[in-house]
């Protein structure tokens, strides 16, 4: 009826009890450079070069982009082709969070989002929300990040996840997500993700997860893996163009809703 397009029926709202931020290319945007510049020949090409014996950096990120499409993650990239025998010094996981924290340039590129923040300590104060970082990068490196975004006080140690903690998934299996899930006793219906990567939407939404999208720019990391973000995607929920518009664009998320599509 003519009613009912004036005036819309109020949306249907679920309860939210759980809010999981991926970090990479959704804590800071795209175009901070910050993911090109660690997955680029500085920082992943001299590990390699340095740690696993590669003659040249640019011969070492051939294969590490080969893994790194097939996995997600350089950890798991890494680990598998040490296991298919295609590295001639072994792969360390401990050796790639540590060397990442070392040798990022994380006040070069990283700085806070006043408006995340804020927005943080406002539902943390107003709230009961639970707050979880999910990262396919390596623990001690996810750390090094949200003490640079400014927003480790946040994040308790038991509800910040690197790769190491739900190997030997990553994300977008479906295990990896269920692992983070049950570790902080939050059901999928009652979480909300907030992702860049499309196969981490589609992989939440499959689980019954509220999904929001951030979408600044084309690049990063999701360029790198053929994932550009698709804001049409039936599995997006909603769309922000940066983190910092958490508080305008989903408001519901102070009475501890959202809202159904």
């Amino acid at each position: 009826s003519i009613f009912f397009r004036v005036f819309p029926p109020p949306l249907t709202m679920t309860e939210v009890r759980t809010l999981i931020f991926d970090i990479d290319d959704t804590m800071y945007p795209v175009s901070s450079g910050f993911s090109d510049h660690r997955n680029g020949e500085a920082v992943i090409g001299r590990f390699m070069v340095e740690r696993l014996g590669f003659s040249s950096r640019a011969e070492a990120l051939q294969l590490r982009n080969e893994y790194f499409q097939r996995f997600h993650s350089t950890l798991k990239g890494l680990t598998v082709a040490t296991e298919e025998g295609k590295l001639s010094i072994p792969f360390k996981q401990e050796d790639l969070g540590e060397f990442w924290a070392e040798h990022c340039e994380f006040s070069k590129y990283l700085q806070p989002v006043p408006a995340f923040i804020e927005a943080l300590q406002s539902l943390q104060a107003q709230t009961s929300l639970t707050f979880v970082a999910f990262s396919n990068s390596p623990r001690k490196y996810a750390l090094r990040c949200l003490d640079f975004l400014g927003v480790r006080a946040f994040f308790p140690d038991d509800h910040v996840f690197g790769v190491e903690d739900v190997m030997p998934a990553c994300k977008p299996e479906r295990a990896a997500f269920d692992k983070v899930l049950n570790a902080v006793g939050a059901l999928p219906e009652e979480a909300v993700i907030f992702e860049d990567s499309m196969k981490n939407i589609r992989a939440c939404k499959a689980l019954g997860m509220h999904t929001v999208l951030i979408h600044e720019a084309a690049g990063g990391e999701a360029a790198l893996l053929g994932d550009v973000p698709t804001t049409e995607d039936p599995a997006v929920d909603a769309v922000l163009r940066n983190i910092g518009e958490l508080r305008t664009s989903l408001p519901g998320l102070w009475e501890q809703r959202m809202p159904l599509r």
